[in-house]
């Protein structure tokens, strides 16, 4: 299993500087704790070939946060409509195709909105199912694997794909060949699940794991939601201790066997250093 840090979180300037990004993972290889950096680009294809190249020569995984653009673009691969559906899934292989060139080996992806219907479950499920099957077949060929990432329902982002549940629902029946599930702990907790009784539920799809922390009890907080604070976060769902007997238990247990990437995901608030800085040493003392 490799460790990570979802980099571009911390330095959001990157995400339109090439030359930024390619020093930072430079510096990530320096400091030799992390094996895998999770970046958003958005640029040229040539500036995505020197961020591929950088990645090579320096011998990091990345991993391209697909839910990002869309989350911020609408686009809903779980959409009712069939029209919808289609177009989003099409505006996802694009972004497959960015992850290609930059050299990624995992793109995350998301569902689009909570529908306002009640009793959907199933056809949420029967629509995301169909989407991810022919995202699937896109990548049949490449070396990228698709990952699910489930977020809040009932909070922001408020997405259609969050609950447990739901999400055992469209892979326990599914055939797919490079679809995996991307566990973020922040987001189980936002959702009010066990996180250990969640993550031995989707087990056998977990390829990625997101260690992250939320501030859910008081809504006052500035940090109130999908924040995702530091470990050391006054009031956090997750204390360093607690993160760290977690990572540690399902490690004793085998239960990361199947996982490939574990990263720490950090958003930064100004001082982008400092960020960093203390992402590193919570890092450390979570896997060491």
């Amino acid at each position: 299993m490799k460790h990570g840090i979802c980099l571009t979180a911390i330095y959001q300037k990157a995400v339109y500087n090439s030359n930024l990004l390619v020093q930072l993972i430079q510096n990530v290889r320096k400091q030799k704790l992390f094996q895998c950096v999770e970046i958003y680009f958005e640029g040229s294809e040539e500036e995505e070939r020197k961020i591929n190249m950088t990645l090579t020569e320096n011998g990091i995984t990345a991993v391209y946060p697909g839910g990002l653009p869309m989350k911020r673009d609408g686009i809903d691969i779980s959409a009712k409509s069939n029209l919808m559906r289609k177009e989003s899934v099409d505006c996802v292989k694009h972004h497959i195709d960015h992850a290609i060139r930059i050299g990624c080996s995992k793109i995350v992806v998301v569902s689009g909105p909570a529908w306002h219907e009640q009793n959907c479950e199933q056809e949420i499920v029967e629509q995301t199912r169909k989407s991810l099957k022919e995202l699937d077949e896109y990548c049949r060929g490449t070396s990228l694997q698709i990952s699910l990432e489930p977020f809040p329902v009932k909070t922001a982002p408020c997405l259609a794909i969050g609950e447990t549940k739901l999400v055992h629902s469209i892979f326990q029946s599914s055939n797919f060949q490079n679809v995996g599930i991307t566990f973020d702990t922040s987001h189980v907790a936002q959702l009010g699940e066990e996180v250990e009784k969640s993550f031995q539920l989707l087990r056998p799809w977990i390829h990625h794991l997101h260690l992250a922390n939320c501030v859910i009890k008081d809504q006052t907080n500035p940090l109130y939601g999908d924040q995702h604070p530091i470990f050391l976060q006054k009031d956090g769902e997750f204390g360093l201790e607690s993160i760290r007997s977690f990572y540690q238990k399902l490690l004793l247990q085998g239960m990361l066997d199947p996982v490939d990437i574990c990263s720490l995901e950090i958003i930064s608030r100004g001082n982008e250093d400092k960020y960093y800085m203390e992402t590193c040493r919570e890092a450390e003392y979570i896997w060491k």
